[in-house]
């Protein structure tokens, strides 16, 4: 990842920009306790703290949106290999991704298509598939 991407924020609203400040502010506290770091503290922990709170925040993200997107994908689904409609599953299938921030458990719906008898996911399928 390039110097400038790194340095490419989000352009937040007034209020999100408020909230993201108090979640700065509290995850600060969690790690370090209401006055900060201690004096002896290097600039190396304090990164490396931020660091990984960024990871566990980046997969929150990643599981709201993925639970977000699998909401378009509600009762019946086209089969991709012959457009019959198909029931999705009672349990969605699980998931389990390794992203660039960690492990990631993701639910996704599956459908059964009994004339090609095939499962599939239609997350996986763009809607012109």
């Amino acid at each position: 990842m390039s110097k400038d991407a790194r340095n490419q924020d989000l352009e937040l609203t007034p209020a999100a920009r408020e909230q993201f400040d108090r979640l700065v502010a509290l995850l600060a506290k969690q790690g370090f306790g209401d006055d900060g770091p201690p004096r002896d503290t290097t600039f190396a922990e304090i990164e490396q703290f931020g660091h990984r709170a960024g990871r566990m925040l980046a997969r929150a993200i990643d599981v709201q949106l993925t639970n977000q997107h699998v909401s378009h994908f509600v009762g019946e689904q086209p089969c991709p290999t012959c457009d019959e409609k198909c029931p999705p599953k009672e349990s969605p299938h699980e998931l389990k991704l390794q992203t660039d921030d960690g492990d990631v458990s993701l639910h996704e719906p599956a459908c059964n298509c009994p004339n090609c008898r095939r499962d599939f996911f239609p997350s996986a399928y763009s809607i012109e598939d």
